[in-house]
């Protein structure tokens, strides 16, 4: 399995906005982009479709700029890749053939484990992971 480079920007963007969920404060996008070496222009497409998921919310004008729409605690990677990318495993065939209930029936019970796995890492735990890297002099 591939990881779209779309969810890895998403990511990356959404533990950004995570940082500043407390204060209720705005990034700015050409903010976000920069720190994150995303281009400006992809990345307002993804914070569209997170948006449209209710990942996030805009603000319009002078002032304006993006936020969590949701503690970050309670945002998953399962919810984000669901958000940009729909369910990330599907089956092609409905088990036909000789084998073929066999081989779906494996291949569901491995969705099911990847989709449980990401449902218990949050947007909090992954910019916890990256406070626990911190050096502090």
């Amino acid at each position: 399995m591939k990881l779209p480079l779309k969810v890895e920007y998403a990511c990356r963007v959404l533990v950004q906005l995570e940082a500043t969920f407390r204060t209720g404060n705005v990034r700015r996008i050409d903010d976000l982009a920069a720190v994150e070496k995303i281009s400006a222009n992809y990345l307002v497409q993804i914070l569209n479709e997170l948006r449209n998921a209710g990942l996030v919310e805009s603000r319009r004008g002078k002032n304006g700029g993006y936020q969590l729409a949701r503690d970050p605690a309670s945002v998953t990677l399962l919810d984000i890749i669901n958000a940009l990318e729909g369910q990330l495993l599907q089956l092609n065939s409905a088990g036909e053939g000789a084998s073929g209930i066999l081989v779906t029936g494996l291949w569901e019970d491995v969705f099911t484990a990847i989709n449980q796995e990401l449902s218990k890492h949050t947007l909090t735990d992954i910019a916890e992971r990256g406070a626990a890297h911190m050096w502090h002099i």
